[in-house]
């Protein structure tokens, strides 16, 4: 494969269709399902930033791959915080190094806009992400994360 040329921009509206191509291929991968809902989550990210923001991964222009970070507000870790919602980096793209710049970038953003803790989930499955996560500093925490849907209206969605 020949050299990267990385560049990292933020995602804006009208990167919406090359976003959405990568994150029903991330789903896809994922066994997640890819619905409106989700296209309307990405659309109220683009938004607004007081949510969060989105990174596109381009080489030479060419969109591979994405990062959703998400913000929210913890006492336990002292305010604002950054969630690294969704990852993804096209499978001929992984284990070039790509996924360390990513964070990287997400910690020096995080930390201009003094923010003091990175969070992440993790499938079990995925020991190839989890080894680079403990890598870059990430550890198991003594909880694990449980989940409730709500349907309630949400007008951004």
């Amino acid at each position: 494969m020949s050299e990267l040329n990385l560049d990292f921009r933020l995602a804006q509206f009208i990167d919406i269709d090359p976003l959405m191509e990568l994150v029903q291929e991330f789903y896809q991968f994922e066994s997640i399902a890819f619905d409106e809902g989700v296209v309307k989550a990405f659309i109220a990210l683009l938004s607004d930033e007081q949510f969060g923001v989105i990174w596109l991964i381009c080489d030479r222009d060419r969109p591979i791959g994405y990062v959703a970070l998400t913000f929210f507000f913890s006492m336990e870790y002292h305010g604002r915080c950054g969630l690294v919602d969704e990852l993804y980096i096209r499978e001929d793209y992984r284990g070039r190094g790509i996924g360390k710049k990513v964070f990287k970038l997400i910690e020096g953003y995080l930390q201009s806009q003094k923010m003091r803790s990175l969070s992440l989930v993790v499938d079990f499955w995925n020991e190839p992400a989890e080894a680079l996560y403990t890598k870059l500093g990430f550890c198991r925490e003594k909880r694990h994360l449980m989940v409730k849907q709500i349907d309630s209206y949400y007008p951004l969605l």
